[in-house]
């Protein structure tokens, strides 16, 4: 499940991002994805999460239509009536299941996207089989790439009408602000074809009364927002704060003080590299489990047609001379580095690969370099 976005990286970073919508034409090879898969991504869900396995109907199908528990064993479980969800289905429903991971085809297409728009993801699957809308026309407060995998969907896209939502600011919050009545895209995506959406514009997904599955992956890159809450840890230490206030007149000059130093320290370099730091150290990539050959303790090297991916969707180095990846702090040394942003730049590459583009340096070295960072995590396998 490889992507091919054809588009260059820099041009979508600098053109289209955080901008305008973009479609990828038949980037994905969806051949390789059965209603099988999707029965079993369905069926491994966690039943009575809130927000992991939900029925849209219009609006929020409740949890008892379809959801009941029983005892298995002396513990109380959960399981799907399914006789009740193939009847909402089939009477035009959309079945929903959220934040998914260790599913390999989702962890690969997700890990993808990251990388391309070097933002974390959150990854939703959404199945229908009428023409009924489940959802009213809204925006998103996070970017959004949705990959068809199976059958069409048809996406109205209309332009923002509230610049750069954060996650509080939804558009069910905000009946004061109305739907534009110009359409900006109305395209039917086919299986294999993503489509961008910025976080903000107007979109409606509407099945065509076929059989339909996509993945909708989230991405979420620090905002401003972001780093003033994180500086609230910061602001302690500011005499003037600990003061008590009286009234204006009275607080005034210090009320100028304490705008003074936050401005300084809003613009400092090593205040913006902790949040990052912070940000960072709390991102954690999903990885199925290689207990066959990083938990066997009579190998020490990975098969030279291995492929590998950097487990992170941005390399920062920071001043101090290290990175974080997947919540780790990795000091580096020139060669480590070089290596780290090989894998970012040219994702899925294989053992071989490596030690060819790293021949000045010995064979031995590489391969046993590579195999640390494996075990660290900082490296994935592919299979």
């Amino acid at each position: 499940m490889f992507i091919d976005f054809i588009l260059d990286k820099n041009l979508f970073l600098n053109k289209f991002l955080y901008k305008k919508p973009y479609l990828f034409k038949n980037s994905v090879d969806a051949s390789k994805i059965t209603w099988n898969d999707v029965n079993k991504l369905f069926s491994n869900s966690n039943f009575s999460s809130e927000n992991n396995f939900k029925l849209m109907n219009g609006s929020e199908v409740s949890k008892k239509e379809y959801i009941e528990e029983y005892d298995n064993l002396g513990l109380t479980e959960y399981r799907c009536i399914t006789s009740k969800l193939y009847e909402y289905l089939r009477d035009g429903a959309t079945l929903v299941r959220n934040r998914i991971k260790n599913e390999e085809f989702v962890d690969l297409i997700s890990k993808q996207i990251a990388n391309f728009a070097e933002a974390r993801t959150v990854t939703g699957a959404y199945a229908a089989f009428s023409s009924k809308s489940s959802y009213k026309i809204h925006w998103d407060t996070r970017d959004v790439y949705a990959v068809q995998l199976l059958g069409r969907k048809r996406w109205i896209l209309k332009k923002p009408n509230f610049e750069f939502p954060l996650y509080m600011q939804q558009a069910k919050y905000f009946s004061d602000i109305k739907e534009p009545e110009e359409i900006y895209m109305d395209v039917i995506l086919e299986a294999g074809d993503i489509l961008y959406i910025p976080r903000g514009w107007w979109h409606d997904p509407l099945p065509l009364d076929e059989e339909t599955f996509h993945l909708a992956v989230a991405t979420f890159a620090p905002t401003g927002f972001e780093y003033m809450q994180w500086l609230q840890n910061i602001i302690p230490g500011i005499l003037d704060c600990r003061k008590n206030f009286t009234d204006f007149k009275h607080d005034e000059t210090m009320i100028q003080n304490i705008s003074h130093q936050v401005a300084e320290i809003i613009k400092d370099k090593k205040y913006y590299e902790s949040f990052m730091m912070h940000h960072m150290a709390n991102h954690h990539v999903p990885s199925i489990l290689s207990l066959d050959v990083l938990g066997n303790g009579k190998i020490d090297q990975l098969n030279e047609d291995q492929k590998l991916c950097l487990n992170a969707n941005l390399v920062y180095l920071f001043d101090d001379g290290f990175v974080i990846i997947n919540g780790n702090k990795l000091n580096v040394d020139a060669i480590s580095l070089q290596l780290i942003q090989h894998l970012f730049e040219h994702p899925y590459s294989s053992v071989a690969d490596i030690i060819f583009k790293f021949n000045s340096y010995p064979s031995d070295k590489i391969k046993k370099l590579l195999f640390q960072l494996a075990l660290e995590n900082i490296i994935g396998l592919v299979t």
